[in-house]
């Protein structure tokens, strides 16, 4: 996984400087893509922490601390909150680098590592072959993303496979095996024909 920047710690975040520092990365990525770069006054940045995007990575990077402390019935209390209020299913004990980027956190569902700058479109299933619940030890066959991966919209990533570094998971795709760095996997599309093209005695593909 070239170029990949993940913590394999499983104890977490060893403090809240860490925590901060996640999470200060995370605030920049959330207002460099909502704004554009542009400069805005304090108070609308300040309002971006109410955005479900920033909330998915305070959840998450809390309920990462818990679960690296070892409090992991807390750890999943957290998650099972975040999940209620935004829709986002993260495991506690998923790694993730700085920069996390979850634009519409619905039906999401991600149980792996990842490096920095992780995307997560809408519906989106990143995590092991087997159900792992929150409260659970972090699974060793869960999928590892490199670093500016992004899983598009109802694409789902499960087992124990590499993303590369700057990959991307296509609309609908499901990847069981390792994605080369810098590559975008698509769904190959059929060629849809109305009725009228098709000659008589033939059916439409």
């Amino acid at each position: 996984m070239t170029g990949a920047v993940v913590n394999t710690d499983p104890r977490g975040p060893t403090g809240y400087a860490e925590v901060r520092r996640l999470l200060s990365a995370d605030f920049a990525r959330v207002l460099r893509q909502t704004t554009g770069g542009k400069p805005t006054s304090r108070l609308r940045r300040l309002m971006h922490l109410t955005l479900p995007a920033m909330q998915v990575a305070i959840f998450h990077r809390v309920a990462h601390l818990l679960h690296g402390h070892g409090w992991r019935r807390c750890a999943a209390a957290v998650s099972d909150l975040s999940l209620r209020l935004t829709g986002a299913s993260l495991h506690p004990g998923s790694p993730i680098g700085p920069g996390l980027f979850v634009p519409h956190p619905a039906r999401i569902v991600f149980c792996g590592s990842a490096g920095i700058d992780l995307v997560l479109l809408p519906g989106t299933l990143v995590g092991p072959r087997d159900w792992v619940f929150p409260g659970a030890p972090f699974p060793a066959d869960a999928p590892r993303l490199g670093d500016n991966a992004v899983v598009g919209a109802h694409a789902a990533v499960q087992g124990a496979v590499t993303v590369g570094a700057g990959a991307t998971i296509g609309i609908g795709v499901c990847s069981l095996r390792d994605v080369p760095a810098g590559t975008v996997t698509m769904v190959a599309q059929r060629q849809i024909r109305s009725r009228s093209d098709v000659p008589e005695g033939g059916d439409a593909v």
